[in-house]
């Protein structure tokens, strides 16, 4: 395997890991909130890459810029349709309480 991609592989692997242990410790009581859990996700994707700060090549620093990215985007995705879901039955619950038979 290419030095370089291999670098780049670990680098990605390590930040994506440390992203999601961020973002899972952070909303570790759930996620009630679509909007906290949106500007969890921006702070995420527009901060410094500051997770495995000892990766110093460029290769390293662009796996944990991408790392980075994709942990935050993949937990995005997860907990925005777990939230849809409960979203829809909160709904559906206050509409068949409130009819009249």
């Amino acid at each position: 395997m290419n030095q370089e991609f291999q670098q780049y592989r670990f680098a990605r692997i390590e930040a994506q890991n440390i992203t999601r242990a961020r973002l899972e410790a952070q909303f570790r009581d759930g996620i009630t909130d679509l909007e906290q859990l949106e500007k969890a996700i921006e702070q995420q994707l527009t901060m410094e890459q500051t997770c495995a700060l000892w990766r110093q090549s460029e290769a390293e620093r662009a796996g944990g810029r991408e790392g980075m990215r994709m942990a935050a985007l993949e937990f995005f995705w997860a907990h925005r349709r777990d939230l849809a879901v409960q979203s829809c039955e909160e709904t559906s619950a206050r509409t068949s309480g409130s009819r009249i038979d």
